[in-house]
């Protein structure tokens, strides 16, 4: 009698398993820079709105800065879900996609303002 389910070598797929991590935790680490961005806005605009110019946010304005934090994870998390079964180089270059849409909203955001006082 013999044992047909044993298995003498690493599977497939536990081969592949640290280079997946490897490849999210990396980009998590970046889209967490742009999330911090984000908070910081957040936190030091209407602060130094107030200082400087003695004036509030507008609701359009938390909105602006709202979606400058939830943007970061919201990517991230569509980033992960995107690639999951894909092989390794198509999981990194869909990170590196939501990474790169994450840096233009972020970019938006901050130039906006400058074209909304431009055109008024």
């Amino acid at each position: 009698m013999t044992s047909e389910t044993a298995t003498t070598g690493p599977t497939p797929a536990g081969r592949a398993a640290w280079p997946v991590w490897a490849i999210a935790i990396l980009f998590a680490v970046l889209y967490s820079y742009a999330l911090w961005v984000g908070i910081g806005n957040a936190v030091g605009v209407p602060q130094t709105s107030a200082a400087m110019f003695n004036l509030g946010i507008s609701p359009i304005g938390w909105v602006v800065l709202i979606l400058g934090i939830v943007a970061s994870p919201a990517f991230f998390v569509a980033a992960l879900l995107l690639g999951r079964g894909r092989r390794l180089y198509v999981r990194a270059l869909i990170y590196f996609t939501g990474l790169c849409a994450v840096s233009a909203v972020m970019s938006s955001l901050i130039v906006a303002p400058h074209f909304i006082n431009i055109l008024s």
